[in-house]
């Protein structure tokens, strides 16, 4: 489904995916408004939408949308995607899945209808059995008994595509016991980063940076990897620090899940607690399975709540996951080893 108040607009998506043999154009929609009663009688897989609209935009609208989309996944294409980071962190912790910039009048010849249909495809192939943007800790359920409740030296969290809204919900529940320090490598463009970080420390009171390389690692702090570097810890002396690595040989994700994963299990061992949230791909699965060999423990978020099983469920497949778990149950688990 296309929502975008452009008619040119609307018809040069409507070609390029329909010329690709893949997609059919289930429905259209010039604003908001018309949108949800398109979707009160229209099936959709995947909805392309602007920010920019009149009358409510389409991030005002993206909630409402969500609700009433009937489980069709969000991909925000807008001009105002690259030129307002914001937005478009935004956007993805209200639910979006993917972003795409929209380009000039005259950019639509470049890549960018490639990148719309590999996109559409790609997010359209994958099942998706439900998910809600948020989650309460209300919803948890009993927790595997096997699972250590021990307090963790450190957390480590790696997502792609879907894992903001996990994420964003995760920080603002962390509970004030729980001080070690966290790490994130979550796929997002280098330019996105510097927001993202900014936009999760408006949800906690703990330091929230993309840290330089040198950087002490200290409690009640979240790190955030670059998308330019891998964001790994080293061992300085008596010292814990951050270091960036600038090429990972076992990846072609950047930053790399498996590079943070593999040094953590270097420097925190058995200590260390892993979370491996939706995205496509299996970045992280390599990493896991060094933490398993220290006996730390390795979580992924399960394939009903997920937009993508695929980085969890390489690591729940590969048989190094010690739970898999919804996100409210996650959340719930880490209010558990906070009181541990």
């Amino acid at each position: 489904m296309l929502v975008d108040d452009s008619n040119v607009v609307r018809s040069i998506f409507a070609r390029v995916l329909g010329q690709s043999g893949q997609v059919e154009v289930a429905g259209e929609a010039s604003n908001s408004a018309e949108a949800l009663a398109v979707l009160a009688r229209v099936k959709a897989d995947i909805i392309l939408l602007d920010i920019e609209m009149p009358d409510r935009s389409g991030l005002d609208a993206l909630p409402d949308i969500l609700e009433a989309a009937n489980g069709a996944r969000v991909i925000v294409v807008s001009s105002f995607v690259e030129e307002n980071g914001p937005a478009a962190i935004r956007a993805l912790e209200l639910g979006a899945c993917d972003t795409l910039s929209k380009p000039g009048k005259f950019g639509f010849a470049g890549r960018f209808p490639e990148l719309l249909v590999e996109k559409v495809v790609r997010l359209g192939s994958t099942a998706r059995l439900g998910r809600q943007p948020h989650y309460a800790t209300s919803d948890a359920v009993a927790l595997p008994d096997q699972l250590s409740i021990k307090t963790p030296g450190c957390i480590a969290i790696g997502a792609s595509t879907g894992g903001i809204p996990v994420i964003f919900d995760i920080v603002r529940n962390l509970p004030k016991a729980l001080e070690c320090p966290i790490f994130i490598a979550q796929h997002l463009p280098d330019a996105f980063m510097e927001f993202f970080a900014r936009q999760l420390s408006a949800h906690t009171s703990r330091k929230v940076s993309v840290p330089k390389a040198g950087t002490t690692i200290e409690n009640n702090t979240i790190y955030v990897s670059p998308a330019s570097a891998h964001l790994i810890c080293s061992q300085r002396g008596a010292h814990k620090i951050v270091d960036h690595l600038d090429y990972y040989p076992d990846s072609r994700y950047s930053p790399s899940v498996d590079a943070l994963f593999a040094s953590v299990a270097e420097i925190y061992a058995q200590d260390a607690l892993a979370i491996v949230l939706s995205g496509m791909g299996n970045d992280g699965a390599a990493g896991a399975k060094l933490l398993a060999a220290n006996n730390a423990r390795v979580l992924v978020q399960d394939a009903e709540s997920s937009v993508v099983w695929g980085m969890p469920g390489a690591v729940a497949k590969a048989g190094l996951a010690n739970a898999i778990l919804p996100p409210a149950h996650l959340i719930r688990y880490l209010a558990k080893v906070a009181s541990a």
